[in-house]
């Protein structure tokens, strides 16, 4: 029976999955997965406000109309998203042409059965829009009463506010925009008064009212601003909501660019609507009510942003159009068309990379840190983790340049990092206990992020505000569409590496800080958490401590409700001996409080109201107490401590395990389980900390009476200090969903706005003007080495967009057409990236077998060869598991398949090459197949390809043929070019073709085009070897034919030798013999020698009356002298063969010795001993020896294989096998007719003057290629070469005919006799001494191809015939004493 596993072990053994090493080599150049991404959402809209009644009411009641209004803003947001998705539908629908058309009553009904849901959401947005302007005029109404302008009004309260306004500016521009919303409402409108589906007076109403609603431009924005007019004191409220964002963007409160850019837009939009009939914003500027100066400042650095998607909004325009901008136009600057010097990111990646450097390097040095396994865990968390969240909050706001590419950079230094981590740091030198505190890695991170986000995010914003032109680019064509224009031709090449860069930059961080999620979650809570107990616990204790005695209720009332909501008691209650609640001294031994430490952080309503009333401590009446307490220090404090718990919510998000403390000390601990209802905890507690902190400091409005001017010193800088730094907190406890935010670069891809500006031409833009294929391409393009490392990033933007898609947009089809364009860009990828490995590796491969003392007398010449630089393809090559819109893609895998399939259209390619050539260019097919498997063997490192000899036998065909394309085009060039055109030459032991060719020009396919990269790499390369092969050209020699042999191996030698004598074969029983035959019928009968005493010249006069006949046959210089030499050919290819195939298998030989045991002899010096010289050596080489190797330690198989090949090597050494002996005695054989050997003699033992053999005629022949040609006539060597005496002389060597040649010779008759009387006559126009040289260059030649026909017939008669069998005939007797 199975073991009972609980629901905790079980539970427990799946947390241990998480730390589970998985070891993968491969290096991670892509961001991290999200095909499924787990985020929790932190944020409750307070609906845990009721746990904290300790809290003072009003602030609890802020909560309530906080979280009314947050689901008003997401409402809008879904508004806008809605009007932004909006596609056409009535494009698609057809038209009613004319009334008479009969389906038009179909296509009406149509029409609206499509288009009303679409129209019912156009309905309810216009609602929308009135509600949420009538709910803004509503609060704005309540702040704006005189007595309620003397309250407290918490900066979250009014940043909420600013949200609305920023909604609204969206939603008008957004309405403004989108035209096809009412083109659509138009077709519906048009079928439904045809159909009268509005029949009643108040849907017509409506319908009016929604088309002069969709009509009007800017129609919220005058409603909004006609509502506000009427509403006495609202500038003053909205000057404080400018206020506060220009305060906020002054001090880089703000962490993702949307927060930044929504700052932006409030203060535009607030003016706009600040300066109207009623109020003058330069009046309120002449007041101090707000600064202009500095909004105009703002405006100029940063002239755009984007307002939603890829619109973009120029923040000066608010400014255009305010109601008394041309009285006061002198005052602005941000509205001249002079660029910001912050658009140029090129200036500043020097910045950027120095930062991203340093982020890295103090991430890594704390990872690092994680091994000391000699320091005491708590003493390496005092130590780092303080540091840790400065770092996190840097570095997270550098990725977070969301690489929307305005050209310009704002590359703003945030001074909070550094604040913060001073403020922790003199923390940590007051607390004497060793204390874990929160690092400053989450925040570092997150402000590095922000800086590269928002940069690339701008940089987008101009550059799609300001397109390029043909003057600006030359490239670009006059009728580019506007897309186009701004995206494809409007960046040079040095902003698209930057950008991709900065890509780069945003995703790696990304990657590192996920991998420390743990270790940051702990540090983030951790600190938080000892943060607001220091804060809550110690420092407020002794304001409490005054309060009490001096009986100030109101300052007493706020700060026990700080303490009621965010101290977690050690005791789990607040101490009942202590003295400060009593309004009493400590003793002098001192009152200790023990402060617990846990990794535990407040809920964002906690946070919320410890800010707000923190910051009401600046209204009048606590002020007065403050005052008369003496505790101008706790504003100092109490205001530090707010501006460094704004980042904490964001980091308490960073995943681990929850946990939260409650109020009146009753502290909670959770699992994963109730992870998302920890994190309602969490905002809520920050919200109710941060109110009340908040309400301590507060000095929003210039009505107030306050005291604040006399509380001067640390006091207020402290507190203000305190109030700013807890600003982030949310942040921080949002920390997983921060760094996505600050991580998410989708608005790169998406283009409905230019979509829009087609007016239906375009239904989606090609790829080449889709960022992510922009900037990938031009990676690929330019093939620069640095950054080909971050092609994958660049891919990566499509995982944003298609996330974007879904969980923002929540629109299938857009994800649809992102999935589409991911499926065609990664096909281009792929193809393009395994082209650019294979010609690299290919110039690579063939760089290397260039020879080194042609490149450098190239380079000498100047021109040199260059080889391209080392790139990093072999990072790409690693990557196994890319992940791109869910899907985990083996990269290596589809790379490896293009490049095989180039490595066999490059074999494929070389051996048609050869194929269309002729047998000379063998050399180059065997350097194109050695260039080829060199690049096999470099690629082989990296991916897994076929063998090469399997794939060369594909691309040769000869995976089951026993001969491929090469031996069949070897033998085809020898049959049909090289043995009827080539002429051997002895002397040089090649083949050159013949002057006269008797044979028609043979016809080969034409030569298939390449791509350089298919041949030897690179043109120069190609050049280079073309040269070299240009050498091998114009003959054929041993060069070519130890080509041939490793090309075709045994069995295609076999092939080819075995054609060859099929050839020699159909010649010497065909047409040869048939001119045998004729030749041997005129010849003479009986030719004797002549004796001497008739002189040289009347024997060269005898014979050539003799051979008369022979010399004037026509056909004897042609086409008989041309099978000859064919056949002569044919031999001696077979016997260069053999030649060749020896030296390969001697070199395969030497290289085996050593395997085998086979040991040349060594010198012996005098006094030494062989025999122990030669154990020494062969001990040495021991270990070599394959045989006894594999006996002792392979398989049964093995061993038989090993002994096989050992035999058959030792068998290859011992018995000199010779091919071209079995060649010439297969010849033998084919010389069966009795007219080459002619009748028995009738001496019984040879023929001598009769001329009735072969060797008689090939004297005849002889005679007649001796006799000189003239001047301008070909000679046989030059027509014919050596071939044909090689053939003449082995058919007599095979008869046995070679001795009767050499002694009755006609030609030798005549040489010797010219040699013994030295005369030199012209015989019949034949000049003697020069016949007689040419007689004796070819007895030279004859007897050299004799003896050579000799020791190969011989070889193999050694040890049949060790004695020489001589048969003993009766000498003739002379004719005088014969008839005695």
């Amino acid at each position: 029976m199975a073991a009972q596993v609980t629901l905790e072990d079980a539970l427990s053994n799946v947390d241990l999955l998480e730390e589970l090493p998985l070891p993968d080599q491969q290096p991670c150049i892509e961001p991290p997965p999200s095909s499924l991404l787990y985020q929790p959402n932190f944020n409750t809209n307070f609906e845990d406000r009721n746990a904290f009644v300790t809290g003072i009411a009003r602030y609890i009641e802020q909560a309530c109309v906080h979280s009314s209004m947050n689901e008003m803003l997401e409402e809008g947001q879904e508004y806008a998203v809605m009007l932004y998705t909006w596609r056409s539908c009535s494009r698609a629908i057809p038209q009613v042409k004319c009334n008479e058309q009969p389906n038009r009553v179909e296509i009406y009904e149509k029409t609206v059965e499509v288009l009303e849901p679409e129209v019912t959401k156009l309905m309810n947005f216009m609602y929308f829009q009135r509600n949420a302007i009538e709910r803004f005029c509503g609060e704005v109404r309540r702040l704006c009463h005189a007595e309620r302008r003397k309250d407290f009004v918490s900066e979250a309260y009014l940043i909420t506010l600013g949200k609305f306004i920023n909604m609204f500016a969206v939603l008008d521009e957004l309405k403004n925009m989108k035209c096809s919303v009412k083109n659509d409402h138009s077709a519906y409108k048009r079928a439904a008064q045809f159909l009268r589906k509005m029949a009643d007076p108040q849907s017509i109403q409506e319908s009016q009212n929604l088309s002069m609603f969709l009509a009007n431009h800017n129609k919220i924005t005058q409603s909004l601003q006609q509502q506000l007019e009427v509403i006495a004191g609202y500038e003053e409220l909205l000057a404080d909501i400018v206020n506060l964002c220009v305060d906020y963007y002054e001090n880089k409160m703000y962490l993702t660019p949307n927060e930044k850019h929504m700052l932006l837009k409030v203060m535009g939009f607030g003016l706009y609507l600040m300066d109207g009939s009623v109020s003058n914003i330069y009046k309120l500027d002449a007041k101090k009510r707000i600064n202009l100066t500095k909004i105009d400042k703002f405006f100029k650095q940063l002239q755009v942003v984007p307002l939603f998607g890829d619109m973009q909004i120029e923040l000066a325009r608010y400014i255009k159009t305010s109601a008394h901008y041309e009285e006061n136009k002198s005052r602005w600057t941000c509205t001249s068309s002079s660029s910001s010097p912050q658009y140029n990111i090129c200036e500043q990646m020097i910045q950027i990379r120095e930062d991203h450097m340093r982020f890295i390097s103090e991430l890594a040095r704390y990872s690092n840190s994680e091994v000391w396994d000699c320091i005491p865990v708590l003493c390496k968390q005092y130590l780092s983790n303080e540091w840790l969240l400065q770092l996190e909050i840097r570095d997270v706001a550098c990725l977070e340049s969301r690489f929307q590419l305005e050209k310009q950079l704002e590359i703003c230094t945030f001074d909070l990092a550094n604040t913060l981590f001073k403020y922790i740091r003199e923390q940590l030198k007051e607390d004497a206990a060793v204390t874990p505190r929160i690092s400053g890695t989450p925040a570092l991170t997150l402000y590095t992020l922000y800086q590269s986000l928002n940069l690339n995010r701008l940089q987008y914003s101009w550059k799609l505000v300001h397109p390029t032109d043909k003057y600006s680019n030359k490239d670009c064509p006059d009728n580019a569409e506007e897309y186009e224009r701004a995206t494809r031709y409007n960046y040079t090449s040095e902003e698209k590496f930057a950008l991709v860069e900065v890509i780069a930059m945003i995703k790696g961080l990304q990657v590192l800080m996920g991998r420390m999620e743990s270790v940051f979650n702990h540090a983030i809570r951790h600190t938080i958490y000892a943060a607001l107990q220091d804060f809550s616990q110690v420092t407020l204790r002794e304001p409490l401590r005054q309060a009490i005695k001096k009986k100030k209720n109101v300052i007493q009332s706020v700060l026990q409700a700080i303490r009621k909501t965010v101290c977690d008691w050690e005791a789990g209650h607040e101490p009942f001996n202590d003295p400060a609640l009593r309004g009493e001294k400590d003793p002098k031994s001192g009152f200790d409080i023990k402060v617990p430490r846990r990794a535990v952080g407040p809920s964002s309503t906690q946070l919320y109201m410890f800010r707000t009333m923190t910051e009401s401590l600046n209204s009048a009446e606590l002020l007065k107490q403050l005052k008369s307490l003496g505790m101008e220090k706790l504003l100092h404090v109490a205001n530090k401590f707010l501006r460094q718990s704004y980042i904490y919510p964001p980091l308490l998000n960073f995943g681990g395990e929850r946990h939260c403390f409650c109020p009146d000390g009753f502290s909670l601990q959770w699992s994963s389980h109730f992870l998302i209802s920890i994190s309602q905890c969490y905002l809520t507690n920050l919200y109710m900390v941060r109110t009340m902190l908040e309400s301590l400091i507060a000095d929003k409005s210039g009505s107030k009476k306050t005291l604040r001017s006399s509380l001067e010193g640390p006091t207020i800088l402290d507190i203000e200090k305190f109030h700013r730094e807890s600003f982030f907190y949310t942040h921080l406890i949002n920390f997983s969903e921060t760094l996505q935010q600050c991580c998410d670069l989708s608005q790169l891809w998406f283009r409905e706005f230019f979509l829009e500006l087609t007016m239906g031409r375009r239904i989606q833009f090609p790829i080449e003007m889709s960022m992510p294929w922009i900037l990938t391409d031009h990676i690929l393009e330019t093939k620069e080495a640095s950054m080909m490392e971050y092609v994958l990033y660049s891919l990566d933007l499509y995982n944003d967009s298609a996330h974007y898609a879904l969980t923002k947009f929540k629109k299938q089809f857009l994800y649809d057409e992102i999935e589409a364009e991911v499926n065609l860009c990664f096909d281009q990828f792929v193809y393009k990236l395994a082209d650019q490995i294979f010609a690299y590796y290919k110039i690579i491969a063939g760089g290397l077998l260039l020879d080194k003392r042609l490149r450098s007398e190239c380079k000498n010449q100047g021109a040199s060869i260059h080889l391209p630089s080392s790139n990093r393809y072999e990072t790409l090559l690693k990557q196994r598991h890319v992940q791109l819109l869910g899907r985990s893609i083996d990269l290596n895998r589809l790379i490896t398949q293009r490049i095989s399939a180039a490595m066999y259209k490059s074999l494929e390619l070389a051996i048609g090459r050869f194929e269309s050539e002729d047998l000379t260019s063998i050399v180059e097919l065997d350097g194109l197949i050695e260039i080829n498997k060199m690049t096999h063997k470099l690629l082989s490192r990296y991916m897994t390809l076929d063998s090469f000899d399997a794939m060369f036998r594909e691309a040769n065909h000869n995976v089951s043929a026993p001969y491929g394309r090469i031996t069949l085009h070897v033998f085809w060039e020898l049959n049909y070019d090289f043995l009827p055109n080539y002429c051997y030459n002895g002397s040089t032991n090649r083949f050159v073709r013949t002057v006269l060719p008797f044979s028609q020009e043979f016809q080969r396919d034409k030569q298939p085009n390449a791509q350089p990269q298919y041949l030897c790499g690179s043109k120069a390369l190609n050049l280079a070897y073309s040269s070299i092969y240009s050498n091998y050209r114009n003959f054929v020699g041993p060069p070519h034919f130890k080509v041939i042999c490793r090309l075709l191996g045994y069995q295609g030698i076999a092939v080819v030798m075995e054609e060859l004598l099929k050839v020699v074969k159909s010649l010497l029983q065909g047409t040869i013999l048939q001119y045998v035959k004729t030749l041997m019928e005129v010849m003479p009968k009986i030719c004797r020698l002549p004796r001497h005493e008739y002189g040289s010249p009347g024997i060269l006069e005898f014979f050539h009356h003799q051979l008369k006949d022979i010399v004037e046959y026509a056909e004897l210089k042609t086409v008989c002298f041309q099978n000859l030499r064919e056949v002569g050919n044919a031999v001696l290819f077979c016997l260069l063969i053999e030649q060749s195939l020896s030296l390969e298998e001697v070199c395969d030989l030497l290289h085996a010795a050593p395997f085998q045991n086979i040991l040349p002899r060594i010198h012996v010096k005098e006094g030494e001993r062989l025999d122990a010289k030669m154990k020494r050596l062969e001990s040495k080489y021991a270990p070599l020896h394959l045989v006894p190797l594999i006996e002792r330690l392979g398989t049964p198989q093995q061993i038989a294989i090993a002994r096989e090949g050992d035999l058959l090597t030792k068998e290859r050494l011992c018995c000199g096998l010779s091919m071209f002996e079995v060649i010439l005695t297969r010849i033998r054989s084919f010389l069966d007719d009795p007219i080459w050997r002619g009748p028995l003699p009738s001496n019984g033992v040879m023929h001598v003057d009769e001329c009735v053999e072969f060797h008689r005629l090939w004297s005849a022949m002889q005679f007649v290629y001796c006799i000189p040609v003239g001047t301008h006539e070909f000679t046989v060597e030059q027509c014919f070469g050596d071939g044909l005496h090689w053939a003449g002389c082995m058919i007599i060597v095979l008869l046995g005919q070679q001795r009767r040649f050499d002694v009755l010779d006609f030609c030798y008759h005549l040489l010797k006799v010219q040699k013994h009387d030295g005369k030199d006559e012209v015989i019949k126009n034949v000049p003697l001494k020069k016949m007689v040289e040419r007689i004796r260059k070819f007895q030279i030649l004859n007897d050299e191809i004799i003896a050579i026909l000799d020791k190969y017939l011989k070889s193999g008669d050694g040890e049949s015939t060790p004695v020489e069998h001589v048969r003993c005939f009766q000498p003739p007797i002379h004719q005088s004493l014969a008839s005695n």
